[in-house]
């Protein structure tokens, strides 16, 4: 018994001996381990280090400028901008004109009424509204949708006369639709007026513009204008073909007819009417085209008294848009004065029209 406890007790001095052997070539062992990790994966660590080193500084950086909303990408064309192309000629001197474009509702005979047989002409107290708001705004020249045959511009001529709005030069342009028009009466010669193609395909078949495109030169005292009167298909559903559709394809027409003149010319440019669509929708764009291309057409940006953009109200669905646009081409630009050109403002439920005129201020 005696002997058993003595044998215990001279094993611990036998472990004493042992393990700072086993402890040596543990650290030995562990030494030419760790040197192997070390050069299979400490390059490959450190660029994995560096790589997310390089990652969070890129994002922390970033921070502040992924706060803004993303602009439009850069190949579509920022509407309502000047185009980076050559800079425009200096402003011309010369008394200031004023072009008004208004939408005048039907001012023409069409069934009205519940009998469809009717053919009545434009309201009087319409016209009477209608022939008050001009004369507020005492245009020089004035381009009109929606007018009727040269009876009916004749009696609004004689009418704004009267009212001591003078414009003895006019010209009446029609195409597919037989009762609405576009017409321009100005105080200025009209020197010329031009053709457009106004046919083009679709599904294989030939088309016409319901109105067309009208374009007269006028001799403005500070030098010739090209002033380009279009009315857009409606919005309203064709029996036959999609409203949307057409509108495209009329709005390439006008674009077509854009850029055969900006190639041969560079008399200033003044489109206006009613297009019958939003400023980003493809009817508006494809007008506008690419501010890249010497074509390019600015929409302005007119508003009322108020501050308010729409120019046309359906009163059916009780909605507000802007369907009404005065472009200008880039020769244009310098004879436009901004601060006084705008939307006219009327009186609510004005009769005259379902449409505001647009007034642009020009030498």
């Amino acid at each position: 018994m005696k002997s058993h406890v003595l044998s215990t007790r001279k094993q611990p001095s036998l472990t004493k001996k042992l393990l700072p052997k086993l402890k040596k070539k543990t650290k030995k062992k562990l030494k030419h381990f760790r040197m192997f990790l070390e050069k299979q994966f400490l390059a490959p660590r450190a660029l994995l280090c560096g790589a997310f080193s390089l990652l969070f500084l890129t994002l922390f950086t970033s921070c502040d400028e992924s706060r803004s909303t993303p602009d439009w990408p850069t190949s579509t064309p920022k509407l309502e901008e000047p185009a980076p192309t050559s800079p425009p000629p200096a402003p011309l001197e010369g008394p200031e004109v004023t072009f008004m474009s208004y939408n005048l509702k039907n001012y023409l005979s069409m069934p009205r009424g519940k009998s469809p047989a009717t053919m009545r002409p434009k309201p009087e107290n319409e016209i009477r509204a209608l022939v008050q708001n001009i004369s507020s705004a005492s245009p020089d020249i004035l381009g009109v949708c929606e007018i009727g045959t040269q009876a009916d511009l004749d009696d609004l001529q004689r009418r704004l006369k009267q009212h001591g709005v003078d414009l003895p030069h006019t010209h009446l342009h029609g195409a597919a639709d037989t009762y609405r028009r576009l017409a321009i009466l100005s105080r200025f010669p009209i020197e010329a007026t031009y053709p457009a193609t106004e046919h083009y395909k679709m599904e294989g078949k030939s088309h016409l513009m319901l109105r067309g495109i009208l374009d007269a030169e006028i001799a403005l005292p500070a030098g010739p204008v090209r002033f380009i009167g279009v009315h857009l298909k409606s919005k309203r559903e064709s029996k036959f073909w999609d409203q949307e559709r057409i509108r495209r394809h009329e709005a390439q027409c006008v674009r077509n007819h854009i850029n055969t003149l900006t190639q041969s010319s560079t008399t200033p440019i003044i489109l206006y009417g009613d297009f019958n669509d939003t400023k980003q929708s493809p009817t508006i764009r494809a007008i506008s085209g690419s501010n890249q291309a010497p074509g390019y057409l600015l929409p302005l940006r007119l508003t009322d008294t108020q501050g308010a953009a729409w120019t046309q109200h359906w009163a059916y669905q009780d909605v507000y848009s802007r369907f009404d646009y005065i472009f200008v081409s880039t020769h244009a630009r310098p004879r436009i004065n901004h601060s006084k050109s705008f939307i006219l403002t009327l009186p609510t439920h004005d009769p005259a029209s379902d449409h505001r005129p647009l007034i642009l201020n020009m030498r």
